[in-house]
């Protein structure tokens, strides 16, 4: 199985080095890494942006966000929902599995 390594850095200062697993039918793993960074920013932006915002709004968000796409894919509701629920869980594992350190300052 292919994988993504991915650094990430939370706002507290822990880094985390991930390895997601990436699903068999994956095209290019520098979209998906590219995409992951980006939605990640945006969220930060957003975020930094002051207001009431809390995880769970967040997580929400992502949510509807993820359901939109996965209705826009040309399949049956059943199979993308079974594809949303492999990725999430598979993901998910993958962040419980992480090496996490706190990161250097420059």
């Amino acid at each position: 199985m292919h994988q993504l390594d991915y650094t990430t850095v939370t706002g507290s200062g822990e880094a985390l080095d991930i390895q997601f697993p990436l699903h068999e039918e994956t095209r290019s793993a520098d979209d998906v890494a590219g995409m992951l960074s980006a939605v990640l920013e945006a969220l930060s932006k957003q975020i930094e942006g002051g207001g009431e915002t809390s995880d769970g709004d967040v997580l929400q968000a992502l949510a509807m966000a993820m359901a939109v796409r996965a209705r826009m894919v040309d399949v049956s509701p059943a199979v993308s929902l079974k594809l949303m629920n492999e990725l999430v869980e598979g993901a998910f594992e993958a962040t419980l599995k992480a090496e996490s350190y706190r990161a250097a300052r420059a």
